[in-house]
């Protein structure tokens, strides 16, 4: 068993409403927008796939193994060419197992992996589950920890030798016997502008922008010119956890980065870890002081400053908050006609036949910005549309009263790979699958397929050790330069910019308010009134889902008891 000393301080990225969703998402890539590694615009289809005899044999496990089992994939908005280009490989090496591939659209995948659950234990085994706290927090998935000192038979190796644990933002010494790691993170998204540099010729503007007045001076000049100045998706989806969600948590982040001194680790609080936070200084010029890996913190004393209104977590009638709230329906007044029913789809048909001059997106639309220039479904042109060219540029970063530093922007892991917990032997199959799939052999066939594919792209370099990437990816991810990650923190513009965390009844609630705002139909104070009366509406509801209650931020220094 992996050896584990302390808290969990370290877990890289939250599977709360910052996930990009949560990634959220939480990076929450849609059909229509760039993918993310394996993201797929195609419609949903449910296949077996047949061992391929071409796979790749070069391994420790060459001979055949008796593993016998089925292996269910059901992904959000993957890839099935490129899932079921793996899932033949993995059955050439293990004839026993069957795998199927039987992806699902990103819309509604959030509300169908529930249902299943709900009916009893899904069919499906592999899942993204970045949407999904309770069910985590009900242990719902395979817990990973347990199986990454076991060897990778197809690397030889122990499992744990496979990742490049600092980029998945793990740091195993920091890990304590009552955490859980229950989806895995080995792929990562930067999130960056991406824009069409005829627009920007055009209308004369000869570089890009690098702070925001800049970038709201160029959208004026585009405008005039009769082009969407920022292609984005308005819809509830979008603002939650998509392209908007993305833009509302990293610049709230400029004004608030103060936060860490509220809710960092204090030396008798039992996450506070001595040989990180005894070297901890707050230093506003380094975009990395508050990673995971430089300060931990007491998600107690996050919640007891959400509760008591305490610095950057009091929203009405700070200044900060305003002229966040400010500059940011300024940014939105610049999105398309229509705004808040756009879905992302639409949204990129916009950038990609011309008509927009910008787009929030990843690395992977070097690679998928040709493809989806003839793709005929995705432009709405027959035969697809005439390509132009563009490029990239950082986030401009917002300047003025209440800004305390530069702009970063969300560069993590992502993946979100969970498996639904069944009985130990299909665990163990399923561990054995994502052993395959994160060792050279494996990665080599997935990233081979995806280049191939015309529906999926890398969003960016994966944080696997001794894998092969094709040379035209290898290059284009070193061009992208980082800027700093707001990713995986519960800071108040992750965890509050958008309702309170990822408990949908806020979010829900939330939604509505900003778009009044940002329609004009109310002044910026009563949407931070909103706001606020939100976050206090939902603050213990949201505790209960998180198996917490109000008592426990009273001694943010002790650890919550277990509760079911």
């Amino acid at each position: 068993m992996v050896q584990r000393k302390g808290p969990a301080a370290l877990l890289g990225v939250l599977m709360a409403a910052s996930l990009l969703a949560a990634c959220s998402g939480n990076d929450d890539s849609s059909n229509s927008s760039p993918s993310s590694s394996g993201a797929s615009s195609a419609p949903p289809e449910s296949s077996a796939a047949s061992p391929s005899p071409g796979a790749s044999d070069a391994s420790p496990s060459a001979e055949a193994s008796d593993l016998k089992g089925t292996i269910n994939i059901s992904l959000s908005n993957a890839s099935s060419s490129v899932w079921n280009a793996v899932a033949q490989a993995y059955m050439q090496k293990n004839p026993g197992v069957k795998v199927t591939v039987d992806n699902k659209p990103a819309d509604g995948y959030k509300e169908w992996l529930t249902a299943q659950f709900a009916a009893g234990t899904p069919q499906a085994d592999l899942v993204v589950n970045n949407e999904v706290g309770g069910l985590m927090a009900d242990k719902k998935f395979v817990d990973y920890y347990p199986y990454f000192d076991q060897t990778n038979p197809y690397t030889g190796k122990p499992w744990q030798d496979s990742f490049d644990l600092s980029a998945m933002g793990i740091n195993l010494d920091a890990v304590s016997a009552d955490d859980h790691l229950y989806n895995l993170n080995f792929e990562s998204v930067q999130i960056l502008w991406t824009y069409n540099k005829e627009i920007f010729q055009k209308v004369g503007i000869s570089g890009v922008p690098k702070t925001f007045d800049e970038l709201t001076a160029d959208f004026d000049k585009i405008k005039a010119a009769g082009y969407v100045p920022l292609a984005l998706g308005g819809d509830a989806n979008s603002m939650w956890s998509g392209q908007a969600g993305w833009l509302v948590r990293i610049y709230a982040d400029q004004y608030l980065r103060d936060y860490i001194n509220v809710d960092r680790s204090q030396p008798q609080d039992y996450t506070y870890l001595p040989d990180i936070d005894d070297k901890w200084k707050y230093d506003l010029s380094d975009p990395y002081n508050d990673s995971n890996s430089n300060v931990t913190k007491n998600e107690l004393r996050f919640w007891k400053a959400v509760k008591d209104k305490t610095g950057p977590y009091k929203i009405a009638g700070n200044p900060s908050w305003k002229a966040y709230a400010d500059n940011l329906k300024k940014l939105f007044s610049y999105t398309e006609d229509g705004f808040f029913g756009v879905k992302e789809d639409q949204a990129y048909q916009l950038f990609l036949t011309g008509k927009a001059a910008t787009m929030m997106s990843t690395p992977a639309s070097y690679w998928q910005l040709p493809k989806d220039f003839a793709d005929e479904k995705k432009t709405g042109a027959k035969g697809g549309v005439k390509a132009f060219d563009y490029g990239f540029f950082n986030m401009p970063s917002m300047e003025g009263p209440g800004v305390l530093a530069p702009a970063r922007t969300i560069q993590i892991p992502i993946g979100f790979y969970g498996f639904v917990s069944k009985d130990a032997e299909q665990n163990a199959l399923d561990m054995n699958f994502m052993m395959y799939l994160t060792s050279p052999e494996g990665y080599k066939v997935y990233a081979e397929a995806i280049q191939k594919s015309d529906d999926a792209s890398l969003s960016g370099a994966p944080a696997l050790k001794d894998i092969t990437l094709p040379d035209e990816m290898t290059k284009a991810f070193a061009d992208f330069t980082p800027i700093g990650n707001t990713e995986g923190i519960q800071s108040p513009g992750n965890a509050l910019a958008r309702g309170i965390d990822n408990y949908q009844p806020s979010v829900q609630d939330w939604v509505g308010s900003v778009q009044r705002f940002f329609a004009g139909q109310i002044t910026t104070d009563q949407y931070l009134n909103e706001l606020q009366a939100n976050v206090d509406k939902y603050l213990e509801p949201n505790l209960k889902q998180g198996k917490k209650e109000l008592s426990d931020l009273d001694t943010p220094e002790k650890r919550p008891p277990e509760r079911n």
